[in-house]
């Protein structure tokens, strides 16, 4: 039986990521994910695959270079230094949503609850019930399976969230909830984007990526709804794309010129989130 050298096939998947135009790391990653390596692990170059093991890691190679997400691959994502499981059904969560869990924990302050709308996997919804105390979460989503996967990631973890179906604000509302915060990364692009992006991004479900009225349909749909959900003085905090600031802020002052929403940008330098404490 053959061994095969980790570091060495690393190398080789970069060549082949490299003629498809897909991030080199991302054959570093693939191996540390597939075989539940660290860093030290690959730096050290002591891993030797079998010949069942190299032809799962250039299989999965072949489906990198297609532009298909990593995560879809290995089945999970890290989020807050937390694993959650992702399928077709849920949006990969990035990086940059990180941020917005993190401004949110930042102006918690003496709150009790809150609700992730368009949960996903549950990323946003399990990390700041782990990470708050004593907090009362929900989370909703439109997506039965997406539901599916984001209470398996809540079970998984250990976090304690309802989890409701319905289309946004609606099944709080149905349910006379009010909530202390309301966070939420919804779809966001603009259809008149979808030529500007990468495959990769592609393969998340459309409903998870795409809205209209240039990508600020939900945001507004929420807005416009939610004085029959928050509590006084609640925060809401939404991830934004980088071009929707302005018009999001510009959006609540129409609406309820008492409240001062704030931009924040992410460690990239773009506009990233909106946020503001609700008075009506």
């Amino acid at each position: 039986m053959a061994h095969y050298n980790s570091r060495d096939l690393i190398k080789r998947g970069e060549a082949i990521l490299a003629q498809h135009d897909e991030p080199v790391v991302g054959a570093k990653y693939l191996m540390m994910d597939l075989f539940n390596l660290s860093q030290m692990d690959i730096l050290m170059g002591d891993k030797v695959l079998t010949d069942e093991e190299y032809a799962i890691y250039f299989n999965a190679i072949q489906q990198l270079a297609q532009h298909i997400p990593l995560a879809h691959i290995t089945g999970f994502q890290m989020f807050y230094d937390r694993k959650f499981n992702v399928t077709k059904d849920v949006l990969v969560p990035r990086n940059e949503t990180e941020e917005l869990v993190q401004l949110v924990i930042q102006k918690w302050q003496q709150r009790s609850s809150f609700v992730d709308i368009g949960t996903g996997s549950g990323a946003i919804a399990v990390t700041l019930a782990l990470e708050l105390p004593r907090v009362t979460s929900y989370a909703v989503d439109i997506s039965h399976d997406a539901l599916e996967v984001a209470r398996s990631n809540a079970k998984a973890l250990a976090a304690d969230v309802t989890f409701m179906q319905g289309d946004l604000l609606q099944p709080l509302i149905e349910r006379d909830i009010k909530v202390d915060c309301l966070v939420s990364n919804p779809p966001y692009i603009a259809e008149s984007e979808r030529d500007l992006m990468n495959d990769s991004a592609l393969h998340d479900p459309y409903i998870a990526l795409f809205a209209d009225d240039g990508g600020l349909a939900l945001y507004k749909r929420m807005l416009n709804t939610m004085h029959q959900i928050l509590n006084p003085g609640a925060l809401v905090a939404f991830e934004i794309g980088h071009a929707q600031g302005k018009a999001i802020s510009e959006y609540v002052q129409q609406l309820y010129p008492h409240n001062v929403p704030t931009i924040v940008q992410d460690i990239n330098g773009l506009d990233r989130i909106v946020w503001f404490e609700w008075c009506e």
